[in-house]
Order: structure tokens, then sequence, then C-alpha cells
């Protein structure tokens, strides 16, 4: 009786023990093994998703248009520029240095601003053209900045110059004209243009440097210069020292002339250069087709593109004022 008991025990025991390990398993599959791999499938399924980019810039870019809008625009106008620096793939770069462009020009041709500007007193025999050569600047800059109203100096005037000491960098692919400033031994961004085209001549191999030849203004076929009353209506262009490469508005697209082809006379029309009759028994030869009469017409030449870089007119009015003769000009991929 006590052995039975016994071996009755041991195997209530050990079915407690299957029953508990079975059990503890089972726990562990729904609460652990299989919350992990709902948790793998969750992530998988994250992964297979196209989530939207995080854009590290964006908060450094609303930070530095907050400080600009607060009256900050010294700080804000340095944070744009390192977010451009530290960024450069963020979204928010182009209007970044819109925002940059728009401040460094006010602040260059602002009264309020005396950076880097200095007073000139107008001496005797002095032209605009004679004092912007002298000091490093242009015509068009002495009479923004000085807010002229006549061109005809007198000695003892007061002049404020600002020198133009810059530089223009022409990113091919980006199809951009970068204007850049260079303060003592560094060179930074002042403003971005964009530009309509960019055409270069046939074999060019970049980069290129080059300086700038000439700037040329021309109003109704003739040279018009900074003191005439037709120069701010003048077409301008900025020329490279290499041909072919000229900073303009885009080319007015011309229509091209068509040749009709001659016209064969009419049936039974008479020739008037002859008044004699023809005779009934004169056989009169029937007219040639007129593939065979007419010349095989000859296609019209391929247009040949004008190269250059191309920019909207108001951009050009700008850098007129802002380089000169002699400014290095860049072009870069």
């Amino acid at each position: 009786m006590a052995k039975t008991q016994i071996k009755l025990l041991i195997f209530l025991i050990t079915v407690g023990l299957v029953a508990g390990t079975l059990g503890m398993g089972y726990w562990v599959y729904t609460n652990i093994l299989l919350k992990e791999s709902q948790v793998e499938q969750d992530i998988a399924s994250m992964k297979a998703v196209d989530r939207p980019r995080i854009d590290p810039g964006l908060r450094r870019f609303e930070a530095a248009v907050d400080l600009i809008q607060h009256g900050k625009t010294e700080e804000g106008l340095d944070a744009l520029y390192k977010l451009r620096k530290q960024f450069p793939d963020s979204a928010t770069c182009p209007e970044a240095m819109r925002i940059i462009g728009e401040i460094n020009m006010d602040q260059l041709f602002s009264p309020n601003s005396k950076a880097g500007k200095k007073d000139y007193i107008v001496q005797p025999g002095d032209s605009l053209n004679l004092i912007a050569g002298k000091q490093g600047t242009t015509v068009d800059s002495i009479i923004r900045s000085s807010g002229l109203m006549s061109f005809n100096l007198q000695p003892g005037d007061h002049l404020t110059i600002i020198p133009m000491d810059f530089h223009l960098g022409v990113y091919v692919a980006k199809k951009q004209v970068i204007l850049l400033r260079k303060v003592g031994d560094v060179e930074y961004p002042f403003k971005v243009y964009e530009a309509k085209d960019i055409r270069l001549p046939p074999g060019t191999r970049l980069p290129v440097e080059m300086t700038i030849a000439a700037k040329n203004s021309v109003f109704d076929g003739k040279p018009v210069t900074s003191t005439e009353a037709n120069y701010l209506e003048a077409e301008k262009w900025i020329a490279g020292t290499k041909p072919g490469v000229n900073i303009r508005t885009p080319p007015v697209a011309r229509a091209t002339p068509v040749e009709e082809p001659a016209k064969a006379p009419a049936k039974g029309s008479a020739s008037k250069k002859s008044n004699a009759p023809v005779a009934a028994s004169t056989p009169v030869p029937a007219p040639a087709p007129a593939s065979a009469s007419a010349p095989a017409a000859v296609p019209a030449p391929a247009p040949v593109l004008e190269t250059g870089i191309f920019l909207a007119r108001e951009d050009i009015e700008e850098l007129f004022a802002l380089v000169r003769r002699g400014s290095k000009l860049s072009l870069v991929r």
C-alpha cells in the first residue's frame, strides 16, 4: 500500500512538473518571443515605407530667421552663413542664400552702414570715370551710393566710395552665378543669381579662369555711357577675356525668313514678251513636271545658338554696379 502511494505521488509530481514546464514555455512564447517577432516585423515594415527625411538644417534656419525678424540682423546673417557651411544639402540653403543676398545688398548701399566705405572730396579736373578708376570702384556704384542727381562735379563735392572687391564664380551644372567678396584673406559668397541658361563656346574645358574684359551698354545700336540719358534703357552685357563668354540677358528669338518656291505659269497663259500668233499646225510641247523644272529645295541652315551666361535684366543691372574691368571671372562645373 505504501509503495502504491509513493508511486502515485511521484506520478503526480512528474505531471505537475511537465504541466508547469509547458505552461512556462507557453508564457515565454506568448509574452516574449511572439512580441519580439512582432516588433521585428514592425521595424521591417517601417523600413519598407518611404518615411520623410529629417532636415537637420531646418531648425537652424528657423532660428536664424527669428533673429533677423527681431532686429538681430548681424547674428541672423552669421547663423545663415554657418547653416550653409555645416548643412550644404539642407533644403533651406537656397532660401538662406536668397536672404543673405538681400541683406548684403541692403547694407552695401544703405546710408546708415559705413563699413568699408569712405568719403572722397572732388578735386579740380576730376570726373566720375577718373575717380572710379583711381578708387577701384565703378561709376554706377558712386552714383548710387552718393545719391547723385547730376553728373556735373564741382571741386569740394563729397562722394561716398565703396571699393568693389568682387569677383564672379559661374557654376555651370547648377546654373548659378555667385558674387563673391574678398575681405582680407577671406572670400565669401555675397549673393547668388539664378541663370536663365548657360551656353559655353564649343570645346570649353572647365574650370576656366579669366577676367572681365569690358562692360558694354548699347542703346539703339549705339554705345552709351553711364552719364547719358539713355543709359538706364540700354542693353548691357559683361564680356570675359575668353571669346564667347558674356554675361547678358537671354537673346531675343528671331523668325527665320522662308523663301517660297517659284510658281509655274498658269496653263494656257500667253507670254507677255511675244505677241505672234501660234500656228494651228505647230505642236505645243507639254509642260515638264514640276520636279524636273524646279530646283530641289535647299534646307535652311540650322540657327547658330548664341553662347553666353544669361541672367534676368534686373540681375545684369545690379552686377553692372558691382564688378569692374579686371575683376576675376571663374567658370567651374
